[in-house]
């Protein structure tokens, strides 16, 4: 039988679109990065409602490498590096980290989304809650702060550690937060907190001065109008009393407490986080 030369091309066509199927399994996931015009890098995946995943202090996107993936299977997943920290640039003229926040929103042309934030992330989505509301759907606040509201128990850091600071002694900085309980997580993760704390030594070179305070949330608790769900760590002893106080104020909130877990909660606990987090994303 002969084949002519247009169904000679489809059929090698039709060849090299199954081999490049069968060399690239239907579960991977084209990862889309960048940069924000403010200099904030982030990096997309998965299709879904919009969720943006927001880090911790002294750490970057790559804590949320496990969320990434599972989240990535129902939703549209943004995370980006705070500024000074990661992958995005340095303070050199005032900022907030909401407007950066916000600025990466818009430029990804995303109205509303869901916001899980730890620790100084917590923070951050927090504030977005109260102060762009239109914006969230709603909260995750793991490892959370209040903004105005000193706490119980206030972190105790050893004098040297203010020294070492001071003195631009930033590698002794990570030892001493590396060894606290602020940072104690699963064996397996780390190697990678190490890795994170020590990649974002740069941030202790920002000048605080160009920060830009948002007004103080502790009195605004009442006013967050979206679904929040607070997780904190039993043996968190950083923030475990600021998210009583959260899940005690915000209308509605839900508290998990994590038995066995620490102040970085999903890499203390991960599948306790994981479980929290689709129960409440679910709506159950």
């Amino acid at each position: 039988m002969r084949i002519d030369m247009a169904t000679s091309h489809r059929i090698r066509l039709l060849a090299v679109m199954l081999s490049l199927a069968i060399a690239t399994p239907a579960a991977a996931q084209a990862i889309r990065t960048g940069k924000t015009t403010g200099g904030i890098a982030y990096d997309v995946r998965g299709s879904g409602p919009p969720l943006v995943l927001i880090t911790g202090s002294n750490l970057d996107r790559r804590m949320w490498n496990r969320e990434a993936e599972w989240l990535s299977k129902r939703y549209t997943v943004v995370r980006y590096d705070i500024r000074a920290h990661g992958e995005s640039d340095t303070a050199t003229k005032p900022f907030s980290h909401l407007d950066d926040l916000t600025l990466l929103l818009d430029e990804l042309a995303i109205s509303k989304a869901t916001l899980i934030g730890l620790s100084a992330g917590a923070f951050i989505a927090l504030d977005a809650a109260l102060d762009r509301p239109t914006r969230v759907e709603r909260i995750v606040l793991a490892g959370p702060g209040v903004s105005g509201y000193t706490g119980k128990n206030p972190p105790q850091f050893p004098p040297e550690m203010f020294t070492a600071i001071q003195s631009k002694e930033y590698r002794k900085v990570s030892e001493i937060l590396l060894k606290s309980p602020v940072f104690a997580v699963a064996p397996e993760s780390q190697a990678l907190v190490r890795q994170m704390v020590t990649e974002n030594e740069r941030l202790w070179t920002v000048d605080r001065a160009l920060m830009k305070l948002q007004q103080p949330t502790y009195g605004r608790l009442d006013q967050v109008r979206v679904p929040t769900l607070v997780i904190v760590g039993e043996n968190d002893v950083f923030q475990r009393d600021h998210a009583d106080v959260i899940a005690a104020r915000v209308p509605g909130a839900k508290l998990v407490v994590v038995p066995g877990g620490t102040h970085i909660v999903n890499l203390s606990s991960p599948k306790e986080f994981e479980a929290a987090v689709l129960t409440f994303l679910s709506g159950r």
